[in-house]
């Protein structure tokens, strides 16, 4: 029997408050969320990377803490809202997710934020990574 991951969904509506409560914003486009941007690397959008992989590109722009709104295109097109995980779980959450959920963790965009850090970190599909801060 594998870890046991504390996961659980937000619906869009709560998650749309919050985001506009923190950050004074919202996204309909992850293109939406490139500003205040204080770390990006760009590693081509030609390099396939795995989902282990997608996720330390991610946690290589800063460290992940405390709870964390996790969006894939799985949260979009189940309607199910972002995920909720806890940063100390977060590599169990991605190398699970395709068992779990029968898709890659990242397959165009990955959107991690930290609403207790103001921290919205950004995998973009056109190979580029970046970080912003509120």
């Amino acid at each position: 029997m594998g870890p046991i991951i504390k996961r659980r969904n937000i619906e869009w509506e709560k998650f749309n408050d919050k985001m506009e409560r923190v950050f004074g914003r919202n996204f309909v486009q992850v293109d939406d969320l490139y500003y205040h941007v204080c770390k990006e690397v760009d590693f081509g959008e030609n390099e396939e990377i795995n989902d282990i992989e997608a996720l330390k590109k991610l946690q290589e722009l800063h460290d992940m803490e405390g709870e964390l709104y996790v969006i894939t295109d799985f949260c979009y097109y189940t309607k199910s809202g972002p995920f909720i995980v806890e940063a100390s779980q977060m590599e169990d959450f991605v190398e699970t997710f395709y068992t779990t959920y029968g898709e890659d963790f990242y397959s165009t965009d990955v959107v991690i934020i930290s609403f207790e850090d103001k921290k919205i970190w950004v995998l973009f599909h056109e190979g580029k990574c970046w970080l912003a801060e509120n």
